[in-house]
């Protein structure tokens, strides 16, 4: 796990031993390769282990693959130690402490003996050949932190990799690569509203001081790009400590640079039972401890955080330095000046770094462009999608559920508004959004994948920016390094549907459904079915796999399985009119049916006439199909008119059939029957893996 020869060769390079990182790692070693995997601290997983004790997910139905996998194991460590908490029992997110992170990444990661976890290795610099990334150079750290050398080493270490990924938080290594990226904020503009210098009420739930509403763009907002960035920080974890003689881990010294004018703090009132009332600036978290988070005047920090992303990791010790002095500082405070001594370190935490973080929490970094790029548009619901999601995303790789959430831009708030520029908290656009491919993989560098400085604007980089979403990327991008080396293309160029059915063989959902479970017998033909365009218009964003599917169902979801041009010549189906959603899609199977002279519905051709009933008629009859679009599919139906279908298309047969006994076709077993009949569960066998 951690041996550190001069020059090593491998299959994938990882930079950044993140929850991103590791899960890369983790993909990458399933698809046999060898994998490297540096990380400049002596930590694991980022900052899943380092101050965010979640995935940061609005529902568990958000988290997907490696997450999933990571908090099952949460709950079963807690189990096993017999902690009986009621943070371990929340409905939205699984929680956690940082040492326990660090020792469930580092047992995930000790599985799998392809993998070489190095910690303490500080990339340098990269050795390029062309457009392709031939070796990235490292050098011990000098300290827990990842802080490099301050003298250059004459021969650094060297890791030579056929694919490149990049998992830092920076994004190091592709910019040296040359990979183009950006780092401010753009323009306001008609797919991006919140974009560019702004105010708004949106944190609050009430109106606030100044009397305006909740949810509102305020004056000053220009809409005009910049260069900033938003705030970065580091959750201390602390807990409250009212002993006699307690606060063994209270600051005795006072950090550098320090200066009580940049913190506020309201001590806690006391509750009728003698505990401490907190507010939204420390967050409970799992046995008895807090993180602290204040936004303003508090452990936020701006000055100096863009500097920090440009610089050379020898040039980021002392930025980094006045970045913790100026987070530690407000522990000092709230200590000495803000009359809660009772406030110190968690004991248990971070060890070997005097219990404070070994990261900072880098909020933003650069962006590196790709050949797709998310804007606004593409996680806020109204702008382009149909008021329930965003567009889809045919090449999704993976899913959130977070609002769009900035921390502020600017350190000083405007005087009529009481706000924080560029902070905002958008609950009322919060909707599951997807990731396609594109967004990894930067551009002008041949095998190099980005995991967590994706390509977006930055308002669709605050939705992005939570580790759950960062740990399926990471999954995505393990798998198409491995593919790549498997398939010997570039890793651009690995085919998107392959990669996604080996996602979804690992349980990684890449469109959001709140009642589907990655363990549902259909989950892989459910998720395959919405890539493929069919998505039930509900505002719970349920797919209904264990209802019994319509024949408006089914003709909508095939005509979407078989990618089938719509195409409408005339009315044939008696009482399916033009406004029914069915309409274009039985249509359509009904032209490509009549096509190839195929009887794919009954009474397509030569119709039984029974004329003196006929005669009797109002109108003449032009509509001679009888098929109720609204009644369920009884369960030996679907094969038939399946089978009827591959003839149509003239495609090979398929095994098709629905569970044993099944009376009636159920939405799930419908989707796995058209992945089946589409051959799409058998891209293993088309690529020869």
């Amino acid at each position: 796990m951690t041996s550190s020869p001069a020059s090593i060769d491998t299959d994938i390079l990882v930079v950044g031993g993140t929850a991103a990182g590791c899960s890369a790692a983790i993909a990458a070693a399933r698809e046999g390769s060898r994998v490297v995997v540096l990380e400049p601290t002596q930590s694991i997983g980022g900052v899943s282990a380092n101050g965010v004790h979640c995935f940061d997910v609005g529902s568990r139905q958000a988290l997907s693959g490696t997450a999933e996998e990571f908090t099952r194991r949460v709950l079963r460590h807690y189990e096993q130690i017999g902690l009986d908490d009621p943070m371990l029992k929340s409905r939205v997110d699984v929680f956690w402490e940082f040492h326990v992170a660090d020792l469930i990444w580092r047992s995930m990661l000790a599985e799998h003996d392809r993998i070489t976890f190095i910690n303490g290795a500080v990339p340098i610099g990269v050795v390029m050949n062309g457009v392709r990334i031939e070796a990235v150079l490292w050098e011990p750290a000098a300290d827990a932190i990842g802080n490099p050398p301050s003298e250059a080493a004459p021969t650094p270490h060297q890791v030579r990799a056929r694919v490149v990924i990049d998992a830092s938080y920076e994004g190091d290594v592709a910019a040296w690569a040359g990979a183009g990226f950006d780092l401010g904020r753009e323009a306001r503009s008609a797919v991006e509203p919140h974009a560019g210098i702004i105010h708004t009420a949106t944190h609050e739930r009430r109106v606030n001081g100044k009397g305006y509403l909740p949810d509102t763009i305020l004056l000053g907002s220009s809409g005009e790009a910049d260069e900033k960035i938003m705030a970065f920080t580091s959750r201390l974890s602390l807990r409250y400590d009212d002993r006699p003689g307690g606060a063994g881990h209270r600051l005795v010294a006072r950090p550098d640079s320090y200066d009580a004018r940049k913190y506020a703090w309201k001590a806690p009132d006391i509750a009728p039972n003698g505990l401490p009332r907190f507010g939204f600036d420390l967050i409970p978290t799992v046995n008895g401890k807090m993180l602290l988070n204040q936004r303003e005047k508090g452990n936020d920090v701006l000055a100096g955080t863009r500097d920090y992303i440009l610089a050379h990791p020898r040039e980021r010790t002392a930025i980094r330095k006045r970045l913790f002095d100026h987070i530690v500082g407000f522990l000092y405070f709230i200590q000495n000046e803000g009359g809660t001594p009772q406030l110190t370190l968690a004991e248990d935490e971070y060890a070997g770094n005097k219990n404070v973080p070994y990261l900072l929490y880098v909020r933003e970094g650069r962006r590196f462009r790709g050949k797709n790029r998310l804007t606004e548009s593409n996680v806020n619901p109204f702008l382009a999608g149909s008021g329930f999601r965003p567009p889809r995303q045919p090449h999704s790789i993976a899913m959130g559920d977070w609002a769009i959430e900035c921390r502020p831009c600017g350190d000083m708030p405007n005087s009529e508004t009481n706000t924080y520029e560029g902070a905002m908290l958008m609950r009322a656009l919060r909707v599951p959004y997807q990731v396609p491919f594109g967004c990894l993989a930067p551009e002008g560098v041949e095998n190099l994948l980005v995991t967590t400085t994706i390509s977006a604007s930055h308002v669709a980089f605050c939705a992005l920016r939570i580790e759950a979403v960062w740990t399926q990327a990471g999954t995505a991008a393990g798998l198409a390094a491995g593919l790549s080396a498997r398939l010997g293309c570039r890793v651009s160029d690995v085919p998107v549907e392959l990669l996604q059915a080996r996602m979804l063989e690992l349980g990684c959902k890449l469109t959001y459904f709140s009642d589907l479970e990655s363990d549902h017998p259909d989950f892989a033909g459910v998720q395959w079915l919405a890539l493929k365009g069919f998505l039930p218009g509900d505002r719970r964003f349920r797919f209904f796999p264990d209802t019994p599917a319509t024949w408006a169902d089914l003709v909508e979801a095939a005509v979407r399985a078989f990618d089938l041009p719509i195409s409408v010549t005339g009315l044939h189906f008696d009482g399916l009119n033009p406004d029914h959603a069915a309409f274009r899609y039985a249509e359509t199977l009904y032209d490509a049916a009549s096509r190839a002279g195929v009887p794919l519905f009954p009474n397509m051709r030569h119709p039984v006439i029974d004329e003196p009933a006929d005669h009797l008629r109002p109108e003449p009859r032009l509509r001679w199909i009888d098929l109720a679009m609204d009644q369920p599919v009884e369960g030996a139906e679907a094969p038939a008119f399946l089978g009827l279908l591959l003839d149509t298309l003239e495609l090979p047969a398929a095994p098709l059939a629905v569970p044993a006994g099944a009376k009636m076709l159920m939405r799930g077993a419908m989707a796995t029957l058209l992945r089946r009949a589409a051959r799409a569960d058998g891209l293993n066998a088309k690529w020869k893996l």
